[in-house]
């Protein structure tokens, strides 16, 4: 029999989460498993980081949550997340010259939705994306490392146990966005980052990478990466040609997370076979002004955008269903037991 280790990767894009959400309500609903009962490995960038916290946590009752209970947190909370008070909208000049939203609100909810659980207490194997502003260096939360497992030389367990919900933050932390994050881990040691996105939109590739050196008794790796939809909003020549800070500012961030995207797909496409790489993505044709189209700015939580979100998702369900269903071939088959693999 072989041994596969299977890897669960979200890509980031704020409230385009509801996307991948609603894809992977769909996984559960027609294997009946969690994610947990799926997946060696869940892992995720800015709101995949929040998706995968979120999946992989237990909640009050000790169990984990189920997909459609992680989307209502978009359905739901995400005008609060992406909103500000009036003096903090005049004084940023909407985000030009200060972040352009408050991280209370977005705090508050984590630690409503996460409590005082650290990562140590995830079962499964959780991997989340930063990247330290004072090192220049990415950061890496890893959920087996807080647990004291594959640690390197001078790496202690409490050095690498953060609060799952100072996890969430920190990678959801993107610039122009909300301001950088100020964690600290176990033992007290504070960490300025913010979101993985700025290296790793898409985390598959990283995944993999930590995945080969956690499970070496694993035969094969199957990756099943989701996007958040990419944007397609064109940018002219003539449009751009005499932009300066300001204007390419917000126009980069979108640039280099689809181009980063776009590369770690090209980069698995070439590394796994067709029956052990599955990528579910969806153009979201924000330029096509049909009005059925969802804005693909990251921060339009409207009641509306998000309606159109989900019928994108469903559309892509639809259009990957033959993908989905040998995914699903595949899920439905009993997972390796962890122990073999690691």
């Amino acid at each position: 029999m072989e041994k596969t280790a299977r890897i669960l990767s979200i890509d980031g894009g704020g409230i385009r989460g509801i996307i991948p959400a609603t894809v992977i309500h769909c996984i559960e609903e027609r294997t009946g498993k969690k994610v947990g009962e799926l997946f060696h490995m869940v892992a995720g960038t800015s709101t995949g980081g929040i998706l995968a916290c979120a999946l992989s946590a237990p909640d009050k009752s000790g169990s984990s949550r189920t997909a459609r209970e992680v989307a209502d947190l978009y359905k739901k909370r995400g005008m609060e997340i992406f909103s500000s008070s009036f003096l903090h909208d005049f004084g940023s000049l909407g985000g030009m010259v200060e972040e352009k939203y408050e991280a209370k609100n977005l705090e508050g909810i984590l630690q409503e939705y996460f409590a005082d659980t650290f990562l140590s207490a995830v079962e499964g194997d959780l991997f989340v994306t930063s990247y330290n502003i004072e090192t220049r260096t990415p950061f890496f939360f890893k959920s087996w490392k807080a647990r004291g497992e594959r640690l390197r030389k001078g790496e202690t367990a409490e050095g690498r146990d953060f609060l799952i919900r100072d996890v969430a933050r920190a990678t959801s932390a993107a610039p122009t966005y909300f301001e950088p994050a100020y964690v600290k881990n176990a033992l007290g040691t504070y960490f300025p980052l913010i979101d993985g996105g700025v290296f790793a939109s898409n985390p598959a590739m990283c995944a993999l990478s930590s995945a080969r050196v956690l499970y070496p008794h694993s035969s094969r790796y199957l990756v099943v990466s989701l996007g958040t939809g990419e944007a397609r909003k064109e940018i002219s020549y003539e449009e751009a040609r005499d932009w300066g800070l300001v204007g390419w500012v917000r126009p980069l961030l979108y640039i280099i997370f689809d181009g980063q995207s776009d590369v770690v797909d090209y980069q698995l496409r070439q590394q796994l076979n067709t029956e052990d790489y599955f990528r579910f993505e969806t153009e979201l044709r924000a330029e096509s002004g049909d009005g059925i189209a969802p804005n693909d700015d990251m921060d339009d939580a409207s009641p509306e955008n998000i309606e159109k979100l989900e019928q994108v998702a469903e559309e892509l369900i639809e259009m990957k269903k033959d993908l989905l269903d040998n995914l699903i071939s595949k899920l439905e088959e009993p997972l390796v037991e962890r122990r073999e693999i690691v």
